[in-house]
């Protein structure tokens, strides 16, 4: 796979993006034929697949090569189109959830720092590139099987109270939604990272040493910050 970055950035192009995620995880996995992305989608009629994929491939969001299709590079970068409510609610909302529902089914880690306002804007704006980088790495090494998984960033300065952590998690979503919509947005973090992994114990460990890297400006009140992964349940996740 290539190891350019994709820039998605028209309308149309994000739409295309935003409703076939799980195919588009699959194909940065590994190339993959029709009958394997009907799969996917768990769409048996091959036409209305091929429909689907057309669409993509003239968007550019992946490529078709002879009988397979695959992505255009190691990394789609794309600028959120709809509302952010739309997005919240698709990407965010029910990974947070889940993991709230049911915290053994991934890893939920909420820090909570001593960052100054300095602090919390440079932390949003340049946010853990070495853990994206580091995933992406870990996604593309073979393995016998795969299973999309979704990594969620929440982080804000309206700290919530102390409670119980499935109740914080869903809170700090709330909360770091508003302040995302307000004078303050810059200092609130929201971010969806999705990619197909053969071994979720590298990929944890690659997430908590990230979280690792930030326990040394905490404990304190100004920030808080929650690192979540879990599979995906969409059926085949979506895109990185």
């Amino acid at each position: 796979m290539p190891s350019s970055v994709a820039n998605i950035h028209s309308e149309t192009g994000w739409d295309a993006l935003a409703g076939e995620l799980p195919v588009v995880v699959r194909v940065m996995s590994s190339p993959a034929t029709l009958e394997e992305l009907a799969e996917v989608v768990g769409e048996p009629d091959l036409v209305k697949v091929r429909r689907r994929l057309a669409r993509l491939v003239r968007e550019g969001v992946i490529v078709q090569r002879d009988d397979r299709y695959e992505a255009p590079a190691r990394i789609i970068d794309s600028v959120r189109q709809e509302g952010l409510l739309t997005s919240f609610g698709l990407h965010l909302m029910p990974t947070i959830t889940r993991l709230a529902n049911d915290p053994s089914c991934g890893l939920a880690l909420q820090l909570d720092l001593d960052l100054d306002e300095a602090e919390q804007e440079r932390l949003c704006a340049g946010w853990e590139k070495e853990l994206v980088d580091e995933l992406n790495e870990l996604s593309d090494r073979p393995a016998p099987a795969k299973r999309p998984y979704t990594l969620v960033v929440v982080g804000t300065s309206d700290v919530p109270p102390p409670g119980p952590p499935s109740e914080r998690l869903i809170e700090t979503l709330k909360r770091c939604a508003r302040q995302r919509s307000g004078p303050d947005a810059k200092r609130a973090m929201l971010l969806s990272y999705e990619a197909h992994f053969g071994h979720r114990e590298e990929a944890e460990a690659l997430v908590r040493k990230a979280a690792a890297r930030l326990e040394g400006r905490g404990p304190g009140s100004r920030y808080t910050l929650v690192y979540g992964f879990c599979a995906n349940e969409r059926g085949s996740g979506g895109a990185r």
